[in-house]
Protein backbone atom coordinates (compact mmCIF):
# COMPACT_ATOMS: atom_id res chain seq x y z
CA UNK A 1 0.00 0.00 0.00
CA UNK A 2 3.12 2.36 0.94
CA UNK A 3 4.36 1.60 -2.56
CA UNK A 4 1.05 2.79 -3.84
CA UNK A 5 0.65 5.72 -2.11
CA UNK A 6 4.48 6.35 -3.25
CA UNK A 7 4.41 5.83 -6.56
CA UNK A 8 0.77 8.03 -7.20
CA UNK A 9 2.79 11.25 -4.79
CA UNK A 10 5.70 10.39 -7.80
CA UNK A 11 3.53 10.45 -11.01
CA UNK A 12 0.82 12.74 -9.80
CA UNK A 13 1.18 14.87 -12.58
CA UNK A 14 0.94 12.43 -15.08
CA UNK A 15 -1.99 10.38 -13.11
CA UNK A 16 -4.19 13.69 -13.03
CA UNK A 17 -4.09 14.20 -16.68
CA UNK A 18 -5.05 10.63 -17.13
CA UNK A 19 -7.71 10.42 -14.95
CA UNK A 20 -9.37 13.97 -16.69
CA UNK A 21 -9.06 12.32 -20.01
CA UNK A 22 -10.95 9.17 -18.36
CA UNK A 23 -13.87 11.15 -16.79
CA UNK A 24 -14.19 12.85 -20.10
CA UNK A 25 -14.46 9.92 -21.81
CA UNK A 26 -16.90 7.94 -19.54
CA UNK A 27 -19.21 11.63 -19.80
CA UNK A 28 -19.08 11.62 -23.86
CA UNK A 29 -19.68 7.95 -23.64
CA UNK A 30 -22.75 8.92 -21.58
CA UNK A 31 -23.48 11.69 -23.69
CA UNK A 32 -23.19 9.59 -26.78
CA UNK A 33 -25.88 6.96 -25.43
CA UNK A 34 -27.95 9.32 -24.47
CA UNK A 35 -27.70 10.79 -28.07
CA UNK A 36 -28.46 7.49 -29.66
CA UNK A 37 -31.26 6.69 -27.55
CA UNK A 38 -33.03 9.86 -28.79
CA UNK A 39 -31.69 10.21 -32.23
CA UNK A 40 -32.37 6.51 -33.38
CA UNK A 41 -35.13 6.34 -35.86
CA UNK A 42 -37.79 3.18 -36.52
CA UNK A 43 -40.55 3.80 -39.12
CA UNK A 44 -43.67 2.35 -39.29
CA UNK A 45 -46.96 2.52 -41.66
CA UNK A 46 -49.91 2.38 -39.98
CA UNK A 47 -53.66 2.92 -41.98
CA UNK A 48 -55.56 5.90 -39.78
CA UNK A 49 -58.07 8.59 -40.03
CA UNK A 50 -59.25 11.89 -38.74
CA UNK A 51 -61.78 13.56 -38.46
CA UNK A 52 -61.55 17.11 -39.77
CA UNK A 53 -64.67 19.80 -39.76
CA UNK A 54 -66.79 16.50 -39.70
CA UNK A 55 -65.48 15.03 -42.60
CA UNK A 56 -63.23 11.67 -42.62
CA UNK A 57 -59.70 11.63 -43.83
CA UNK A 58 -58.41 8.60 -44.02
CA UNK A 59 -54.47 7.85 -45.07
CA UNK A 60 -51.27 5.98 -44.40
CA UNK A 61 -49.74 7.42 -41.32
CA UNK A 62 -46.08 7.00 -41.20
CA UNK A 63 -45.02 6.45 -37.18
CA UNK A 64 -41.43 7.04 -36.31
CA UNK A 65 -40.11 5.98 -32.59
CA UNK A 66 -36.82 6.49 -31.27
CA UNK A 67 -34.59 3.48 -29.65
CA UNK A 68 -36.99 3.59 -26.75
CA UNK A 69 -40.27 2.76 -29.01
CA UNK A 70 -41.39 6.42 -28.06
CA UNK A 71 -43.21 8.27 -30.63
CA UNK A 72 -41.70 10.95 -32.22
CA UNK A 73 -43.02 12.33 -34.94
CA UNK A 74 -46.39 11.10 -37.28
CA UNK A 75 -46.76 12.12 -41.06
CA UNK A 76 -49.09 11.36 -43.89
CA UNK A 77 -47.22 9.15 -45.77
CA UNK A 78 -48.54 11.07 -49.09
CA UNK A 79 -49.98 14.58 -48.03
CA UNK A 80 -48.65 17.00 -44.94
CA UNK A 81 -50.92 16.83 -42.33
CA UNK A 82 -50.62 20.41 -39.81
CA UNK A 83 -51.97 18.13 -36.49
CA UNK A 84 -53.45 20.17 -33.69
CA UNK A 85 -54.96 17.91 -30.71
CA UNK A 86 -57.60 16.24 -32.88
CA UNK A 87 -57.30 12.25 -32.14
CA UNK A 88 -55.57 10.00 -34.45
CA UNK A 89 -57.74 6.71 -34.65
CA UNK A 90 -56.31 3.46 -36.07
CA UNK A 91 -58.48 1.68 -38.77
CA UNK A 92 -57.64 -1.70 -38.03
CA UNK A 93 -56.94 -1.45 -34.09
CA UNK A 94 -58.44 -0.36 -31.21
CA UNK A 95 -55.80 2.04 -30.91
CA UNK A 96 -55.53 6.42 -30.25
CA UNK A 97 -52.74 8.65 -30.35
CA UNK A 98 -53.18 12.05 -29.46
CA UNK A 99 -50.30 14.10 -31.29
CA UNK A 100 -50.55 16.89 -28.54
CA UNK A 101 -49.95 17.35 -25.01
CA UNK A 102 -53.35 16.51 -23.15
CA UNK A 103 -54.39 17.48 -19.88
CA UNK A 104 -56.01 13.99 -17.73
CA UNK A 105 -58.27 14.39 -15.53
CA UNK A 106 -59.80 12.00 -13.23
CA UNK A 107 -63.03 13.40 -11.39
CA UNK A 108 -62.98 10.26 -9.12
CA UNK A 109 -59.96 11.18 -7.35
CA UNK A 110 -60.61 14.64 -5.98
CA UNK A 111 -60.00 16.11 -9.35
CA UNK A 112 -56.43 15.39 -9.48
CA UNK A 113 -54.94 16.57 -13.30
CA UNK A 114 -51.69 15.20 -14.67
CA UNK A 115 -49.95 16.33 -18.17
CA UNK A 116 -50.09 13.54 -21.17
CA UNK A 117 -46.82 14.35 -23.37
CA UNK A 118 -47.50 14.24 -26.81
CA UNK A 119 -47.84 10.95 -29.21
CA UNK A 120 -49.19 9.43 -25.83
CA UNK A 121 -50.99 6.48 -27.35
CA UNK A 122 -54.19 4.68 -25.65
CA UNK A 123 -56.34 1.94 -25.76
CA UNK A 124 -58.38 -0.86 -24.36
CA UNK A 125 -56.63 -3.84 -22.29
CA UNK A 126 -58.56 -6.31 -19.88
CA UNK A 127 -61.07 -3.50 -19.53
CA UNK A 128 -59.09 -1.38 -18.64
CA UNK A 129 -58.27 1.99 -20.23
CA UNK A 130 -54.97 1.96 -21.28
CA UNK A 131 -51.88 5.05 -21.58
CA UNK A 132 -49.05 3.88 -23.38
CA UNK A 133 -45.63 5.81 -23.66
CA UNK A 134 -42.95 3.36 -25.63
CA UNK A 135 -42.79 0.37 -23.70
CA UNK A 136 -44.46 1.21 -20.80
CA UNK A 137 -47.81 1.63 -20.29
CA UNK A 138 -50.68 1.97 -17.25
CA UNK A 139 -53.89 1.16 -16.88
CA UNK A 140 -56.64 3.76 -15.64
CA UNK A 141 -60.16 4.13 -15.38
CA UNK A 142 -62.84 7.36 -14.81
CA UNK A 143 -60.75 10.01 -16.81
CA UNK A 144 -61.11 12.43 -19.26
CA UNK A 145 -58.87 14.41 -21.52
CA UNK A 146 -58.89 18.00 -22.55
CA UNK A 147 -56.18 20.12 -24.89
CA UNK A 148 -56.61 23.07 -23.01
CA UNK A 149 -58.19 24.68 -25.69
CA UNK A 150 -61.75 23.06 -26.21
CA UNK A 151 -61.32 19.08 -27.56
CA UNK A 152 -62.85 17.11 -25.05
CA UNK A 153 -62.34 13.40 -25.58
CA UNK A 154 -64.17 10.97 -23.59
CA UNK A 155 -63.33 7.41 -21.94
CA UNK A 156 -67.02 6.42 -21.22
CA UNK A 157 -70.47 7.19 -22.65
CA UNK A 158 -71.68 10.60 -22.26
CA UNK A 159 -74.41 12.49 -23.17
CA UNK A 160 -73.97 16.07 -24.33
CA UNK A 161 -76.83 18.70 -24.11
CA UNK A 162 -77.28 22.02 -25.70
CA UNK A 163 -78.79 24.79 -23.55
CA UNK A 164 -79.85 22.02 -21.26
CA UNK A 165 -81.56 19.77 -24.35
CA UNK A 166 -80.21 16.19 -25.03
CA UNK A 167 -78.84 16.69 -28.20
CA UNK A 168 -76.91 13.25 -28.55
CA UNK A 169 -75.35 10.53 -26.90
CA UNK A 170 -71.61 9.87 -27.34
CA UNK A 171 -69.98 6.96 -26.82
CA UNK A 172 -66.96 5.42 -25.18
CA UNK A 173 -63.60 7.31 -26.86
CA UNK A 174 -65.54 9.88 -28.41
CA UNK A 175 -64.32 13.37 -28.73
CA UNK A 176 -66.21 16.85 -28.40
CA UNK A 177 -64.64 20.26 -29.81
CA UNK A 178 -65.69 23.72 -29.16
CA UNK A 179 -64.44 26.23 -32.08
CA UNK A 180 -64.62 29.31 -30.90
CA UNK A 181 -68.15 30.48 -29.76
CA UNK A 182 -69.80 29.25 -32.67
CA UNK A 183 -69.66 25.62 -33.16
CA UNK A 184 -68.97 22.29 -31.56
CA UNK A 185 -67.89 19.71 -33.80
CA UNK A 186 -68.37 15.85 -32.01
CA UNK A 187 -67.38 12.71 -33.53
CA UNK A 188 -69.12 9.27 -32.64
CA UNK A 189 -66.97 6.58 -32.57
CA UNK A 190 -69.43 3.62 -31.98
CA UNK A 191 -71.33 4.98 -35.07
CA UNK A 192 -68.27 6.70 -36.84
CA UNK A 193 -70.49 9.98 -37.11
CA UNK A 194 -69.13 13.49 -37.05
CA UNK A 195 -71.45 16.69 -36.94
CA UNK A 196 -70.66 20.15 -36.89
CA UNK A 197 -73.56 22.35 -34.81
CA UNK A 198 -73.96 26.24 -34.32
CA UNK A 199 -74.05 26.62 -30.47
CA UNK A 200 -73.18 30.56 -30.82
CA UNK A 201 -74.62 32.13 -27.38
CA UNK A 202 -75.81 28.27 -26.22
CA UNK A 203 -74.37 26.44 -22.92
CA UNK A 204 -73.26 23.55 -24.06
CA UNK A 205 -72.55 19.88 -21.40
CA UNK A 206 -71.75 16.34 -21.57
CA UNK A 207 -72.62 14.56 -18.31
CA UNK A 208 -72.59 10.59 -17.20
CA UNK A 209 -73.37 9.35 -13.60
CA UNK A 210 -69.60 10.40 -12.57
CA UNK A 211 -68.86 13.91 -14.12
CA UNK A 212 -70.46 16.85 -15.71
CA UNK A 213 -68.25 18.92 -18.02
CA UNK A 214 -69.11 22.49 -18.68
CA UNK A 215 -68.05 22.17 -22.37
CA UNK A 216 -68.89 26.03 -22.85
CA UNK A 217 -66.47 27.43 -20.07
CA UNK A 218 -64.12 24.58 -19.25
CA UNK A 219 -64.82 23.36 -16.19
CA UNK A 220 -66.30 20.45 -14.49
CA UNK A 221 -68.74 19.28 -11.93
CA UNK A 222 -68.64 16.28 -9.54
CA UNK A 223 -70.48 15.73 -6.10
CA UNK A 224 -71.58 19.00 -6.85
CA UNK A 225 -68.01 21.32 -6.53
CA UNK A 226 -67.11 23.30 -9.57
CA UNK A 227 -63.68 22.58 -10.37
CA UNK A 228 -61.39 25.14 -13.56
CA UNK A 229 -59.64 22.55 -15.83
CA UNK A 230 -55.98 23.67 -16.15
CA UNK A 231 -53.96 23.88 -19.09
CA UNK A 232 -50.98 20.84 -20.22
CA UNK A 233 -47.90 22.98 -19.64
CA UNK A 234 -49.40 23.98 -16.27
CA UNK A 235 -49.30 20.12 -14.93
CA UNK A 236 -46.83 17.13 -14.15
CA UNK A 237 -46.57 14.29 -16.39
CA UNK A 238 -48.74 11.54 -16.00
CA UNK A 239 -46.15 8.76 -17.16
CA UNK A 240 -43.20 10.07 -15.63
CA UNK A 241 -40.84 7.26 -16.57
CA UNK A 242 -38.74 9.07 -19.03
CA UNK A 243 -35.22 9.77 -19.70
CA UNK A 244 -34.66 12.01 -16.40
CA UNK A 245 -36.22 9.76 -14.24
CA UNK A 246 -33.86 6.26 -15.43
CA UNK A 247 -31.01 8.66 -15.26
CA UNK A 248 -31.65 9.55 -12.03
CA UNK A 249 -32.23 5.43 -10.64
CA UNK A 250 -28.75 4.88 -12.40
CA UNK A 251 -27.19 7.95 -10.57
CA UNK A 252 -28.50 7.04 -7.31
CA UNK A 253 -27.00 3.08 -7.86
CA UNK A 254 -23.46 4.80 -8.60
CA UNK A 255 -23.98 7.05 -5.63
CA UNK A 256 -24.87 4.09 -3.41
CA UNK A 257 -21.75 1.57 -4.62
CA UNK A 258 -19.04 4.63 -4.77
CA UNK A 259 -19.20 6.35 -1.82
CA UNK A 260 -20.82 3.18 0.57
CA UNK A 261 -19.31 0.01 -1.03
CA UNK A 262 -15.83 1.40 -2.30
CA UNK A 263 -16.46 0.16 -6.43
CA UNK A 264 -13.83 0.79 -8.64
CA UNK A 265 -14.60 3.13 -11.46
CA UNK A 266 -14.08 0.51 -13.95
CA UNK A 267 -16.36 -1.53 -12.39
CA UNK A 268 -18.75 1.33 -12.51
CA UNK A 269 -18.33 1.92 -15.99
CA UNK A 270 -19.35 -1.63 -16.97
CA UNK A 271 -22.38 -1.53 -14.36
CA UNK A 272 -23.62 1.82 -15.96
CA UNK A 273 -23.68 0.38 -19.85
CA UNK A 274 -25.64 -2.77 -18.54
CA UNK A 275 -28.35 -1.18 -16.63
CA UNK A 276 -28.41 1.34 -19.18
CA UNK A 277 -29.75 -1.77 -21.52
CA UNK A 278 -31.80 -3.21 -18.68
CA UNK A 279 -33.65 0.33 -18.06
CA UNK A 280 -34.11 1.38 -21.47
CA UNK A 281 -35.01 -1.87 -23.09
CA UNK A 282 -37.26 -3.67 -20.73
Amino acid sequence: MKKVIDFCKQKYKILIPIMVVLVLLIAMYFLYREYRYDNYRDKKEVEVYQYFVGNKKEYTAVITYNLRKVIVSIEDKKKKVNYDATPIYYKNEDMIIFPKEMTVVFPLKGGVSYRLNEYTAYGMKDEFHQLISGRKSEKYNHFFLYDGKGLYFFTDEMKVKINDEDYVTLSANSYVQIVGEYNLIYYDKENDKSEVIEIYGKSVTAANDDVKVDLSDAAYYVFGKRSLLNQPYNLDPLLNWQTKDLNDIIKFRIGVLYKEKGVSIWKLFYLTQRWQSELWLD
